[in-house]
């Protein structure tokens, strides 16, 4: 297993970053949220490197982070945050290395990981992935016909902005605000529902356009 011998030296802490964490110990995801926002991108740059694919990359930010909040009660014994956010990083990146080593084609998606994580660990009980995906997508069914499509071809297949743009004969432009509006929605439906922020969150974070 990797170590952080080599790790790129963690900058630009947080100010209140054991206040935080102190909050995510105690489940409160507006703290979270807070954290991620601040340290996803830099990770994601980071792994991308590695990596060479922004898709796998997103991944491993979204397993890093799901990590965290899962094992949330222990964020309060981490002495040096960015060092073991970078640590993780290294090593599902080195997993990532080691499971397609025989056949790159068959990377498990994030979603599959999550469901035999669930199932394997119990501390994940603490959110409930079926049911809260189930309340995503029942969103997702909301949405009007072309902000669906624009947000699926975007979320799922994994399209940019411009390539949804000319595959739609629109303007990336209104790709971007169509974009915007259906994580809107999808976020105040979520929260309305009771399902779990948290992994709308990780689930629909895109690091590139």
């Amino acid at each position: 297993m990797p170590t952080n011998n080599c790790l790129i030296s963690p900058t630009h802490i947080l100010l209140h970053e054991k206040e935080l964490l102190t909050r995510i110990s105690q489940g409160d995801e507006a703290a979270f949220t807070e954290i991620f926002h601040h340290f996803s991108h830099r990770i994601w740059q980071f792994v991308l490197k590695k990596t060479k694919s922004e898709t796998i990359a997103e991944e491993i930010v979204q397993e890093v982070f799901l990590k965290l909040w899962v094992k949330k009660e222990t964020a309060t014994d981490i002495e040096d945050f960015g060092a073991f956010l970078y640590t993780m990083a290294i090593n599902k990146t080195y997993d990532y290395f080691k499971k397609v080593a025989g056949d790159s084609r068959k990377l498990e998606s994030l979603w599959h990981q999550v469901q035999q994580a669930a199932i394997s660990n119990p501390v994940e009980e603490t959110i409930d992935f079926r049911e809260s995906m189930e309340i995503v997508n029942q969103a997702i069914e909301q949405l009007p016909t072309q902000r669906k499509k624009i947000y699926l071809l975007n979320r799922i297949e994994g399209l940019s902005y411009e390539e949804i743009a000319q595959q739609l004969n629109i303007s990336k432009s209104t790709v971007s605000n169509q974009l915007v509006e259906a994580t809107k929605f999808i976020r105040e439906y979520v929260k309305g529902a009771g399902g779990a922020t948290i992994l709308f969150l990780l689930l629909n974070t895109r690091f590139y356009h």
